[in-house]
C-alpha cells in the first residue's frame, strides 16, 4: 500500500522541496537500493527462522520508513505558492512588435548553469533515507510472505489469495484523495489556487502517516501467527512429530555463499532475474511518472491523474490472478505448461506496447510554435504582455 502510495505522490514531494525531476527518480531508486542491501539475507535466513515474526519486523521497520519520510513537511514549514513569473524564465527571445511594426529578437543568452534548477531545501534527503529504510522494511514482506502463503494454499489456489491482495489499489485510492487536499491543511485560512493549477501540491505528508499506521496494525497478528500452518485439505500432524529440532545459525552461514553461487550459475534463474527487472523498471517507471505526464499533456489534476493510473491497471491485475487460478485450476496446468502460457501471454503483451508507438495524440497548440500569433503581440521588458 504505501508502495503504491509512494510512487505517485512525487510529483507533489518534487514541486514542494523544488528538486528536478532526475533527483525525484533518484530518490524513488533509493527504494530498492535499501530492499538489495537485505534481500539476499533475508531470503536465505528468513525461510528458515519464524517467517510470521521477520514479517511483523519488517512491518515495524516499514513504519519507521514511512514516518520519516513524512518528517520533512513538519520541518520545512509552510509551502510557498509562487504569485510571480520565475526569473529563471528566459525570455529574451521572444519576438518584439516595434512601433514601425518590424519584428525583431533580442539576443539570445549564452546558457549559464544558474537557470539549472537547484532544491530549494534540503529535506528531502529525509524522504530518501525515509525511503531506504523503508525498503529494507519492505524486504521480507513479498518473499517470506508468497511462500508462507504457498507452503498451506494448494497450487490451484494461492493465485486466488494473490489475487485478494487490495493494498496497492488502496495506496492509489488513499493518492488520489490526499493529492485533493492542499498540503497545508489545517493550517491555512483560504485556499488561492485550484488543484488543477500546476503549483497545487497535495497533503502528501497525510497519506503516508496512515500508512505508517496501518504498517503498524498489521504487523500485530503476525507476531503470533505460527511457525509454519497445516496444508490445505490435510490433516494437522500431531504437535511432537511436527516440530522440528532447531538449528543453529553457523550451519546456515557455513552454507549461505555456496547457496549464492549456485544461484548465480543457474541460467534459467538468472535468465528469470533479467526479465523480472525490465518488467519492474518498465511498470514502476510509468506509475511513478505517468501522473506528471496526465497533468501536463491533459491538464488532469494530480487526484484525477492518480485515480486514472490506478483504474488501467491494478483491476487488470487483479482479473489475470483470478483468471489464471481458475485456469489452472480447471486445467490442471503444470510449472511448464504455465511457463509457456507466460511466455505467449508476454509476447502479445509486448506486440500491443510496441504498437502504441503509432497511437499519437494531437499536439496541443503553442502560440509561436505550433499556431501562428494572431495579430501582434506586445511584450514588455518583464516579459509581461501588455
Amino acid at each position: 500500500m504505501s508502495g503504491a502510495y509512494m510512487n505517485s505522490m512525487y510529483t507533489q514531494i518534487e514541486k514542494q522541496f523544488n528538486i528536478p525531476a532526475s533527483l525525484v527518480g533518484i530518490i524513488n531508486g533509493s527504494f530498492e537500493i535499501g530492499n538489495l542491501l537485505l534481500i539476499a539475507f533475508v531470503s536465505y535466513f528468513g525461510a528458515k527462522l519464524h517467517r510470521p515474526r521477520i514479517i511483523a519486523l519488517g512491518c515495524t521497520v516499514l513504519s519507521f520508513g514511512c514516518l520519516l519520510i513524512s518528517l520533512p513537511h513538519f520541518l520545512f514549514g509552510r509551502y510557498h505558492i509562487e504569485s510571480s513569473i520565475s526569473q529563471r524564465e528566459n525570455v529574451s527571445v521572444m519576438p518584439l512588435c516595434l512601433v514601425n511594426h518590424n519584428l525583431s529578437s533580442l539576443p539570445t543568452e549564452e546558457p549559464s548553469t544558474e537557470c539549472e534548477q537547484e532544491p530549494g531545501s534540503l529535506l528531502w534527503v529525509f524522504v530518501m533515507v525515509g525511503n531506504i529504510v523503508r525498503g529494507m522494511g519492505e524486504t521480507p514482506i513479498m518473499p517470506l510472505g508468497i511462500s508462507y502463503l504457498e507452503d498451506f494454499a494448494k497450487a490451484e489456489n494461492s493465485p486466488f489469495y494473490l489475487a485478494t491482495v487490495i493494498g496497492p489499489f488502496l495506496g492509489l485510492l488513499l493518492a488520489s484523495f490526499c493529492a485533493e487536499l492542499f498540503v497545508d491543511i489545517g493550517s491555512v485560512d483560504e485556499i488561492t489556487i485550484a488543484a488543477t493549477d500546476a503549483r497545487w501540491v497535495g497533503a502528501w505528508w497525510l497519506g503516508i502517516l496512515i500508512c505508517a499506521l496501518l504498517n503498524l496494525l498489521v504487523a500485530i497478528p503476525f507476531w503470533f501467527l505460527p511457525k509454519s500452518l497445516v496444508k490445505e485439505g490435510e490433516a494437522s500432524e500431531p504437535e511432537e512429530t511436527s516440530e522440528k529440532t532447531a538449528t543453529p545459525l553457523h550451519y546456515f552461514l557455513a552454507d549461505f555463499i555456496p547457496f549464492l553461487k549456485a544461484l548465480f550459475h543457474n541460467p534459467v534463474y538468472m535468465l528469470f532475474i533479467c526479465i523480472t527487472v525490465l518488467q519492474f523498471s518498465a511498470f514502476d517507471g510509468m506509475i511513478s511518472f505517468m501522473p506528471k505526464y496526465l497533468e501536463q499533456q491533459f491538464g488532469k489534476s494530480a487526484s484525477d491523474a492518480i485515480f486514472l493510473i490506478g483504474v488501467y491497471n491494478l483491476p487488470v491485475l487483479c482479473v489475470g490472478y483470478f483468471s489464471g487460478g481458475l485456469f489452472m485450476k480447471k486445467f490442471k496446468i503444470n510449472m511448464y505448461q504455465a511457463a509457456s502460457i507466460a511466455f505467449w501471454v508476454s509476447l502479445l503483451e509486448y506486440l500491443l506496447y510496441f504498437a502504441a508507438y503509432w497511437t499519437v495524440c494531437d499536439t496541443s497548440p503553442v502560440a509561436g510554435l505550433t499556431v501562428s500569433y494572431q495579430g501582434y503581440v506586445l511584450w514588455d521588458s518583464a516579459g509581461l504582455q501588455s
